[in-house]
């Protein structure tokens, strides 16, 4: 079978737990069926979204299934005060996938398969090629990848629709048909219904043409993937924001650039973008390259925090105390007198900090000092003690000698 050909063409063992994320469709049903066949451990999940009024039936075909040959099956319902007016297909799948990753970290599954199949493949491919014809989304069903820490695979990608639907009848298994698949309100529908059936009577192989292109896609992302690492890996900052030495890339082309920040928005932030990245930001800025989030972030007014109570600045959780703690990650220490109540905030646009001799530096020179770019200065947290700045991260700390001072240390959860 080709399902027997993938596990040994990506040597996968088959000896380990696979969990099949099960709908009750004609492609679940058979992979959950082939696998059953093939005497390796299964469970089956499913997650019923209550969009449509059969929906139960799907659990019911399952149980029935799963209880005859002794499978485990894992059921969720998606309740209807969670589902979102607008949006709603995202946040279906989202959802689903959710709880398909969760099942599979609870149960310890090696892997989550799908039942994706060589027409959903090519579906996708001309679906993405509409709407950007970035390579990269249009190879997105891969064979082999990752979902939320957690293995995916799709070993039926070499299966077209009708060959499953024909397993499903020559074994006699039931499976249910989603009634919305016949309608044509959207593109994927649009394409399935029309334009994949002309292309079918172009070239009958054309499934395997399109099993071929993501292959060869893959291969060459790997490529990419490892010219991208060998240029070198952005260090995190300021909790938002990722930044690179500008000597690194300074050898790429305008083109090259664009990729280098391409597959890095999409390791760091899973958002896929066009050659103007989007909604990302690169500026260079005394000798780094910084990648972030456009829009400026927001200047932070200063409020009260406690010693060794835990608060939280531009979205994260920090702590200030007077002891180091192992299991946080520190970002930054200075020394003070003993005192129990702080300030925490932005530092005030064209504020002044106390020098050791006594005068007064503008801030914006130590920023400039430290290479941080104005967009990300409102990031850097900064502490005040008797309305004075005394600590901000990355740029300065107190340093007027204090006697009998007591050194505090400013931590990240």
């Amino acid at each position: 079978m080709k399902i027997i050909d993938f596990f040994e063409d990506n040597k996968i063992s088959l000896d380990k737990k696979f969990l099949v994320a099960a709908s009750a469709g004609p492609d679940s049903m058979a992979l959950l069926d082939m696998l059953r066949k093939m005497n390796v451990e299964v469970i089956a999940a499913h997650f019923d979204h209550q969009l449509r009024s059969d929906s139960e039936d799907e659990t019911k075909i399952l149980q029935k299934y799963c209880g005859k040959y002794d499978i485990p099956l894992f059921t969720a319902i998606w309740p209807k005060e969670n589902q979102p007016s607008r949006g709603i297909e995202a946040a279906a799948r989202d959802a689903r996938y959710d709880f398909l990753t969760k099942v599979a970290k609870a149960k310890k599954a090696d892997y989550l398969l799908t039942a994706h199949h060589g027409d959903d493949l090519l579906e996708n491919i001309l679906l993405k090629f509409i709407r950007s014809g970035n390579p990269e989304e249009m190879n997105s069903l891969q064979a082999v990848g990752k979902m939320h820490g957690v293995s995916l695979l799709r070993p039926l990608l070499a299966y077209s629709k009708q060959e499953l639907l024909d397993y499903d009848q020559k074994n006699a298994i039931e499976f249910i048909v989603d009634s919305t698949n016949n309608e044509d309100e959207t593109m994927r529908n649009r394409l399935r219904h029309h334009v994949v059936p002309l292309l079918k009577k172009e070239n009958p192989n054309l499934i395997s043409n399109a099993l071929n292109y993501s292959r060869k896609m893959t291969d060459l992302d790997k490529f990419v993937e490892q010219k991208v690492d060998d240029v070198g890996q952005l260090e995190p900052f300021l909790g938002r924001a990722y930044r690179i030495k500008s000597e690194k890339i300074a050898k790429l082309s305008e083109n090259e650039q664009i990729i280098f920040w391409q597959r890095n928005i999409w390791d760091k932030f899973h958002r896929r973008v066009n050659q103007n990245l989007g909604n990302f930001s690169v500026s260079e800025y005394q000798g780094y390259f910084y990648l972030f989030r456009k829009g400026e972030a927001p200047v932070i007014a200063s409020s009260q925090i406690k010693l060794n109570v835990p608060f939280v600045f531009q979205g994260e959780t920090f702590v200030l105390t007077d002891k180091q703690e192992k299991d946080k990650v520190e970002i930054g220490n200075f020394w003070f007198k003993e005192k129990n109540t702080f300030k925490a905030g932005s530092l005030i646009p064209g504020s002044k900090l106390l020098l050791q001799d006594g005068q007064r530096t503008k801030a914006k020179k130590k920023f400039a000092e430290h290479a941080i770019p104005l967009s990300l200065r409102p990031l850097c947290l900064t502490i005040y003690a008797d309305n004075e700045p005394i600590f901000v991260e990355k740029t300065y700390q107190n340093q007027n000698w204090i006697e009998n001072g007591k050194q505090y240390f400013l931590c990240k959860y």
